[in-house]
């Protein structure tokens, strides 16, 4: 399946995707804590991170850029990755946008 970058209205920080370079609007995990409390919203897969992805994985795309695979939940490896945030692909279904130390030696 194909995602794009749900439109938003209000200013929000701006997500570095390591492997593609390409920068994209995200909210912080203290953001979405703040706009959903009771945590109603969904995630459907990862961004960032260091896995493989499948050769059928699910991407993401960014106007005339290379589409961004989506890594399945669950493939950050911990303690090295975490978090950081969460880029709005479809009214309240998100992405995880991963941060890594690793990523510095790649």
């Amino acid at each position: 399946m194909l995602y794009r970058i749900y439109p938003q209205t209000e200013t929000l920080k701006f997500y570095r995707e390591p492997h593609s370079g390409i920068k994209l609007p995200y909210r912080t995990v203290k953001e979405m804590k703040k706009l959903y409390p009771d945590e109603n919203f969904t995630i459907i897969g990862e961004i960032g991170g260091i896995a493989q992805p499948h050769n059928d994985a699910d991407c993401l795309l960014i106007a005339d850029e290379k589409p961004i695979p989506i890594l399945p939940r669950g493939s950050l490896i911990k303690p090295f990755e975490w978090i950081a945030g969460y880029v709005e692909v479809e009214k309240d279904i998100y992405l995880a946008a991963i941060r890594s130390l690793i990523s510095i030696f790649y």
